[in-house]
């Protein structure tokens, strides 16, 4: 059987050089022709919960219905169902979002998010390579998501898998091309990076080597966001096998196991992912996380939908 493995492909990385930092960031709409909303229309309250929970504040734009020039051709892709995408809107704003405003304010995503988050119901499989493509960033102005007509509020490894660890990841690609990366994270696994054949690794032997998961061995760069995305997202008992111990309460590491092999550079990344953020952005990583676990905690299909969360 074809084993499928998370792939956020390195033409993601190369765009978002190409496009360089958001020197010219501003918190003004890009969306002046935005269509009026039609009260007529059957999505008229899902379309009018977008523009109230995303555009309005955060000048973000949800998108939901698939449109030619929004799409890649070399995929054989359907449309989020119209269901399925008001869960995904809903968790989107319930743990990304919302965790955001809660920790940075709402200025912060006002001013770095993605301008446009698109949605996708296929996922993008890539045949000829056996992978599969998550999500793909493009410019730091849009994240498109993929197979979301397969969520789940119930299976808090899939939500992650499939939506917040990319959300994480590409946003935090964003932050480092703002404000210049740390040179010296290049040389924590110098010599060890390997962009062609990383997906054969498995996750103990990157842990082995010092990194927080298979694709962060493609590019320091991906390392970096990596740690930044894994650290928020991944619960205690997926820390552990990386041989660190988290506090109940989420807020810290409590300890390390040192005789496993490769805590120590790990420690050493998390650790300048921790100073760069604190420094660049007086934005605590530490509480970010609490933040996200908390919410994880309380996942449910009532508080994500009715947005009841500490109500």
């Amino acid at each position: 059987m074809k084993t499928y493995f998370k792939h956020i492909t390195m033409a993601l990385f190369a765009i978002l050089a190409l496009t360089g930092c958001r020197e010219q960031l501003d918190q003004d709409s890009i969306f002046p022709n935005l269509p009026v909303l039609d009260s007529t229309q059957a999505t008229y309250a899902f379309d009018k919960y977008l523009y109230e929970s995303y555009q309005k504040p955060y000048n973000i734009a949800f998108q939901y219905k698939l449109a030619d020039e929004s799409t890649d051709v070399d995929y054989n892709l359907v449309p989020v169902a119209y269901d399925k995408a008001q869960i995904v809107a809903h968790a989107i704003k319930f743990l990304w979002i919302d965790a955001y405003s809660a920790q940075m304010g709402p200025d912060f995503l006002k001013m770095y998010a993605p301008r446009i988050i698109n949605v996708i119901g296929s996922p993008a499989i890539n045949a000829a390579q056996g992978t599969e493509t998550l999500g793909v960033a493009e410019g730091g102005i849009k994240i498109t998501l993929y197979n979301m007509n397969d969520i789940d509020l119930n299976d808090l490894e899939w939500l992650n898998f499939y939506i917040f660890h990319t959300m994480h990841h590409e946003f935090s690609h964003i932050l480092h091309q703002t404000k210049s990366f740390p040179k010296e994270y290049e040389q924590i696994s110098a010599g060890k990076y390997d962009s062609q054949s990383w997906q054969y690794r498995s996750d103990e032997e990157a842990y082995k080597m010092g990194f927080v998961t298979p694709y962060s061995m493609s590019e320091a760069h991906e390392d970096f966001v990596e740690v930044i995305s894994c650290y928020i997202t991944d619960t205690r008992e997926k820390w552990a096998k990386r041989g660190f111990t988290m506090a109940e309460d989420h807020t810290h590491i409590v300890s390390i196991d040192e005789t496993q092999e490769g805590t120590d550079i790990l420690t050493t990344k998390v650790n300048m992912c921790k100073d760069w953020l604190q420094e660049k952005y007086n934005y605590s990583l530490d509480s970010m996380r609490a933040e996200v676990q908390r919410r994880q905690e309380a996942l449910s299909y009532d508080v994500v939908m009715n947005d009841s969360y500490g109500k």
